[in-house]
């Protein structure tokens, strides 16, 4: 295998990007100014973009083979200090974060957006398509079966250019051609589960995936002993210093792996509504979940539930998976 090349050489007009002297003079003129200037502002955007590009390159060269007897300590810091050149370079243009960046500062501030950074080349697609030209072929690793390092760069800028605010999530839709009870399960839960969705930050997908799978899309809801519904279509248990009403019911927990029958008490509502908004104070709120609500897609969403203990079942992550995909469109 050829030794890869570093060149960590800085084209014309560009620093160092291990010249700490450059930042130092930007930090002493927004001291002697009083606060950052219209420049000035752009040059922190640049050099947070920079940053960012920087861990980005990392994430890619974390997905890529080592280069067996090239691989050692000396390649690897060459390597680093190359890539940290690298992502300065691409800062300039950029791919766009440092605009949106700068469009948050000034709201920020209070000023008036500019008119000359136009957010709408900002969306995921533009990213996708065209704002990172050639980045794999110039770093000679391939990321096809790594981490979805663009999706992401995707979603910050999309979160950003939107003033921080999350993405209002979608309702779900029936899946094509399915059974009557699944349909009306999905058309009397879809707007509970978006707004749920909205207060969590666990995808809509998801949460509707786990109310459908641990209701039996509904046919399989817990009741209490006269038969009343408890609208506990969660599986939710009556933990953690809960004091409103619960429905006991002979459920089947995995104990060493093992399938078991046993009587627990659940948690019980007045409506969906409320049953929802449960949901997404326990996932949204609680440490426990928090990987959870910073999953990437619904399918990692899935395996961080798993992880958390919200399910016994050595399989839930596989059930939910295969209940999302029943939604149509990709998971």
């Amino acid at each position: 295998m050829a030794m890869p090349q570093y060149n960590a050489l800085p084209t014309a007009g560009q620093p160092l990007a291990f010249d700490s002297r450059s930042l130092d003079s930007l930090k002493h003129q927004v001291t002697r100014e009083g606060g950052p200037k219209s420049e000035q502002q752009k040059e922190v955007a640049r050099q947070f973009e920079a940053l960012f590009l920087q861990m980005m390159i990392k994430r890619m060269r974390e997905a890529t083979p080592r280069d067996g007897m090239f691989d050692s300590d000396q390649t690897r810091l060459a390597q680093s200090m190359a890539d940290e050149q690298l992502a300065l370079e691409l800062a300039s243009p950029g791919i766009g974060l440092a605009q949106a960046i700068l469009q948050q500062i000034r709201a920020n501030q209070g000023g008036a957006p500019d008119a000359a950074l136009d957010t709408a080349p900002l969306l995921a697609p533009e990213v996708n398509n065209s704002r990172l030209p050639g980045l794999t072929s110039r770093l000679g690793v391939d990321t096809s079966q790594g981490p979805n390092v663009r999706g992401d760069v995707a979603a910050m800028i999309d979160r950003l250019s939107r003033g921080g605010r999350p993405a209002e999530a979608e309702p779900v839709k029936p899946p094509s051609g399915a059974p009557s009870h699944v349909v009306d399960f999905v058309n009397r839960m879809a707007e509970p589960a978006r707004r749920a969705a909205n207060a969590s930050g666990v995808p809509a997908r998801l949460i509707l995936g786990q109310a459908a799978l641990e209701s039996g899309w509904g046919r399989r809801e817990i009741l209490h002993s006269d038969g009343r519904p408890s609208y506990n279509v969660f599986g939710i248990k009556a933990t953690g210093g809960w004091t409103g009403k619960v429905a006991e019911v002979v459920t089947t927990e995995y104990v060493d792996g093992k399938p078991q029958k046993m009587v627990q008490a659940f948690r019980a509502y007045g409506s969906y509504e409320e049953a929802f908004s449960d949901y997404a104070r326990l996932i949204g709120n609680s440490p426990r979940y928090e990987r959870v609500t910073q999953a990437r897609n619904e399918v990692e969403a899935a395996w961080r539930i798993q992880q958390a203990g919200y399910a016994t079942d050595p399989n839930y992550a596989d059930k939910l998976i295969g209940v999302m995909g029943q939604f149509g469109g990709s998971v």
